[in-house]
């Protein structure tokens, strides 16, 4: 596990322009307060952004690949998100634990399953919000899962058939989608991560999460 506290105290000690560590806590707090059942906050050059986390989107390809305004291809190239993202100093990730068979569980309109996902881009939207209003003008959520499945409940997305977003503050990429390898940050953070899939043994399964995140800056 990476000694977060040492990198959040180098960090602050050489900007202490963009605020202290302080200042940002209270975002943490707020994502338990709107449901997150953990929430840290760590410098956001822990992050790694990653071609093969794209790569997986599209082989095999994903039901969201290409058919979603905020999925890839229809975003930033990775070289962009990465310059763009390195230039953030704080990230707020917050996670909910998931009942495995709520994952299990693949179609798209699953209730429980669009429920966690919907849950961490209500957390991401309002958190980014809030820093907004406190003058953190480039703050930056990040979802989990497709903001087609979270919020339109896998039907045709409106920003690619009309170019009118339907959720225009609560849609956005998920963290996979922006190339960032989730599963390896989750570990940096000391959260516990198991791979859920259809064909699992949902009843002996340890147990799954769901992630999002906010840049702050």
């Amino acid at each position: 596990m990476v000694d977060i506290e040492y990198k959040t105290t180098h960090l602050a000690s050489e900007e202490q322009d963009i605020g202290s560590k302080t200042d940002f806590e209270k975002y943490c707090q707020e994502a338990l307060e709107l449901g997150a059942s953990e929430a840290r906050l760590i410098p956001a050059n822990l992050i790694r952004i990653d071609e093969r986390v794209r790569l997986k989107c599209a082989i095999p390809p994903c039901p969201n690949y290409g058919q979603c305004g905020n999925c890839p291809p229809n975003l930033p190239d990775l070289d962009f998100i990465r310059r763009a993202l390195e230039r953030y100093h704080w990230l707020v990730v917050f996670k909910n634990d998931v009942p495995p068979a709520d994952f299990t569980n693949i179609n798209r309109s699953n209730p429980n399953r669009r429920k966690h996902q919907l849950t961490m881009y209500e957390i991401a939207a309002k958190l980014e919000s809030s820093a907004f209003r406190a003058g953190y003008n480039f703050a930056l959520g990040l979802g989990a899962g497709s903001c087609r499945n979270a919020l339109c409940n896998g039907e045709i997305c409106k920003k690619l058939e009309s170019g009118r977003c339907l959720h225009i503050l609560k849609a956005r990429p998920s963290m996979e989608a922006m190339g960032i390898n989730v599963i390896d940050l989750v570990n940096k953070v000391g959260w516990r991560i198991y791979p859920v899939a259809r064909s699992v043994d949902s009843k002996s399964h340890p147990g799954g999460i769901s992630v999002g995140c906010v840049f702050i800056d």
